[in-house]
């Protein structure tokens, strides 16, 4: 999975000052969170096992006993968090788009588009069989 910083992503909505979803190590979007039992900080699961095995000691609070948990709570909350696609500004293929026809309505994911006006549209012009006009 690609981790990335908060500074990275675009969330829909202001995240509140008090959520934390960054991992106190890598500094990136917690993956596969985890809660350490001796200060309850979280970190991604491969970051706190990496961790463990180099010094064992907890980053936050130096306690060298504790235990490392899955946060399934810190998960769903991180899961269900909506964020801005990073090509939304006109390049993004699943962004629906108006058909360019002005008397279409119809709209269309970017990646379907083309071949609803070239093909599909039935507003877009057409060539007459006969004189060959537009």
């Amino acid at each position: 999975m690609a981790q990335f910083s908060k500074e990275e992503l675009s969330f829909v909505e202001d995240l509140p000052k008090h959520m934390e979803i960054e991992c106190l190590v890598c500094l990136k979007l917690l993956t596969d969170p985890h809660i350490v039992s001796c200060c309850g900080h979280n970190f991604c699961g491969s970051c706190i096992e990496r961790v463990k095995t180099s010094n064992g000691s907890c980053p936050m609070c130096n306690e060298k006993e504790y235990q490392a948990i899955p946060d399934k709570k810190c998960s769903r909350i991180i899961n269900g968090l909506e964020v801005y696609c990073k090509k939304r500004e006109g390049e993004c293929q699943y962004e629906e788009v108006k058909c360019r026809y002005r008397k279409c309505q119809e709209r269309k994911q970017r990646r379907h588009l083309e071949d609803h006006e070239d093909k599909e549209c039935p507003q877009r012009p057409f060539q007459c069989q006969y004189c060959r006009r537009k």
